[in-house]
């Protein structure tokens, strides 16, 4: 039997496809065919699946054809074969959730901006000539832990109407010689065809500095960061990174890095800001003390998110709108966790909502 691979489309044959595609169809103003060409490398075959599926969805729900739309059509047309090696994770966070200082705010749009106008810059400007490899958009976030950058991530993914898949570094590493090169491969090659976003976590796991070889652990490790520097550098996909240790991370892999983000800790306006925001949904509230909250409880928006889940199910149990004694009982719970004792001091004027009369504690 003779079997004949078929050359992969060009971008500029997929724009084509694309125009053609969505020609005659009801578009919303934000849909642009060559972005679309330059973020899934499809058949005929899909694209034109993809377009009749967009028009389908759109006439059901009665408007034009969205770019969210036609994205969820354009998923519908590839099977990701990642299964233990990473998860989905379906994006619920937009840019108004997410509290950064403006200038790494502004730092992540640009990296959407590297993928939403990636054909413009590459193709009709011809800075593919100038860049014949490492067109692909990696960001490495950077800080402490809770600080926000796992839903920098699905605020990234969401923007950019694209699927989140969180690897499972468990699942890579092997012990076995070639294991993880083999598990590192698959990951690369999947994302490629899905044309889904990777999301690292804990990435010094993975991307630490490599260290003098003394044994064969040593030089197998090195031979791992190298095979997947190799990798990072032929994927043009989107891949997302995050570390709470920034030195620990290998020299020549941050010189292939398009961006790093900083998370800092949240000092005390960030702090009371997290508080509004993590409380502004339609649950009922009354006399919450943001200053004090703020001011005498160093914690990440992790921490604090912990904090007023808590004290949502404190109230709800109690038919009572959340207030200060609920969102201190979820303090004391949470700082417990981290093996942290609140003391009546550390409370101050609210103390005897939680220890009540008794002193010395």
């Amino acid at each position: 039997m003779l079997t004949l691979e078929l050359p992969e489309t060009s971008e500029d044959q997929r724009l084509v496809l694309w125009d053609r595609a969505l020609s005659g169809l009801s578009l919303s103003e934000e849909i642009d065919p060559a972005e679309m060409a330059a973020k899934f490398r499809f058949t005929a075959g899909q694209v034109f699946g993809a377009a009749e599926r967009a028009a389908e969805l759109a006439a059901i729900s009665g408007g034009n054809i969205t770019p969210e739309l036609l994205h969820e059509s354009c998923y519908d047309q590839v099977v990701v074969g990642l299964n233990t090696l990473a998860s989905p994770i379906k994006p619920a966070y937009s840019w108004e959730d997410l509290v950064l200082p403006e200038s790494e705010v502004k730092l992540l749009k640009s990296a959407c901006m590297h993928v939403k106008y990636r054909h413009k810059v590459y193709t009709e400007w011809g800075f593919s000539r100038k860049a014949a490899y490492g067109r692909g958009v990696s960001v490495l976030f950077s800080g402490p832990p809770g600080t926000g950058k796992t839903m920098a991530a699905q605020v990234v993914t969401n923007q950019l109407h694209m699927q989140l898949f969180k690897v499972q570094l468990s699942q890579v590493v092997s012990k076995y010689i070639g294991e993880t090169e083999k598990n590192l491969r698959r990951i690369f090659t999947e994302a490629k065809n899905a044309n889904c976003v990777l999301f690292f976590d804990e990435t010094d796991a993975l991307f630490g500095k490599r260290s003098e070889v003394k044994d064969s652990h040593d030089r197998h490790a090195n031979i791992e960061t190298a095979f997947l520097l190799q990798q990072m550098e032929e994927y043009d996909g989107v891949v997302l990174m995050a570390t709470n240790l920034l030195q620990n991370i290998d020299e020549a892999f941050m010189r292939r890095i398009s961006f790093v983000i900083s998370f800092p800790f949240p000092d005390v306006p960030t702090r009371k800001l997290l508080w509004q925001k993590m409380l502004d949904v339609s649950a009922p509230i009354e006399d919450i003390d943001w200053d004090f909250l703020a001011e005498n409880f160093k914690m990440a928006g992790g921490n604090i998110k912990n904090c007023i889940i808590h004290a949502a199910f404190l109230a709800a149990a109690e038919g009572r709108p959340i207030g200060m004694r609920h969102l201190l009982t979820g303090i004391v719970n949470e700082q417990r966790k981290n093996n942290t004792v609140v003391l009546r001091d550390d409370l101050k004027q609210y103390a005897d909502l939680i220890f009540g009369n008794e002193r010395g504690s």
